[in-house]
């Protein structure tokens, strides 16, 4: 009986997982879409929202050290703890980041570089797509699709070598347009820590499986290598 109410604690704790992960994946979606269309009234109450990720962690933390201190966990459900405790730390991180680009888009100037805002939130939505992805293979234990999910990452490395190959080549006239491609810059560079963030949870999905910890950032970095 005790066992069973165990398992059923388990099962919330891993949808609350879930929950955490979707609602991360929808705010930086939003912090996009308020990008594009450089709504700062829109950007400036999505920076507030950032709070709920941080408050979720914690609580999942601690839901994370009662299940713990309650029943010995077998190795499977152990792994997935630790997993998710890992996920939760992630998923923080790259709530900060889609804060940083709604505080970024409430600063920018939208007459200024217009045609980067394009490609940065295509840069943008890869990224929420590989967190889908790698949630996706935490809750259904694929091994598979978490390596494949931090694969992409190589190529949101690209998009950000790409585009800050090309900012960097612009000739600024004043400080705000100095300003504007340093907040660009910026964007770009917290993109590619985001998909280093989501590689980081596809490496313990796997841990998850295998109970090995793999460096998937390095094997797509190769991988990338050969292709060429």
């Amino acid at each position: 009986m005790a066992r069973i109410a165990f398992d059923e604690k388990l099962q919330k704790y891993y949808q609350n997982t879930m929950y955490m992960g979707t609602m991360t994946e929808e705010y930086l979606v939003a912090c996009i879409d308020v990008f594009s269309k450089n709504d700062i009234e829109h950007a400036k109450t999505l920076i507030a929202e950032d709070k709920k990720i941080d408050k979720m962690q914690l609580d999942m933390e601690q839901e994370s050290i009662s299940l713990l201190l309650l029943q010995a966990p077998v190795a499977g459900d152990l792994r997935k703890i630790i997993t998710s405790i890992k996920i939760f730390a992630n998923l923080e991180r790259i709530g900060d980041y889609a804060c940083h680009l709604a505080k970024l888009t409430a600063k920018a100037d939208p007459f200024l570089y217009p045609e980067f805002r394009e490609p940065i939130a295509q840069m943008a939505l890869a990224a929420s797509h590989m967190i889908r992805d790698s949630l996706t293979a935490y809750i259904s234990d694929d091994e598979q699709l978490a390596k494949q999910t931090a694969a992409k990452d190589a190529e949101i490395d690209a998009a950000k070598k790409n585009l800050i190959a090309k900012l960097i080549m612009l000739s600024p006239s004043n400080e705000q347009e100095m300003k504007q491609v340093y907040r660009y810059i910026s964007i770009c560079k917290d993109l590619e820590r985001l998909g280093d963030h989501i590689t980081t949870i596809c490496e313990w999905v796997v841990f998850t499986v295998s109970g090995k910890i793999i460096d998937l950032g390095k094997m797509s970095k190769a991988e990338s290598v050969l292709s060429l």
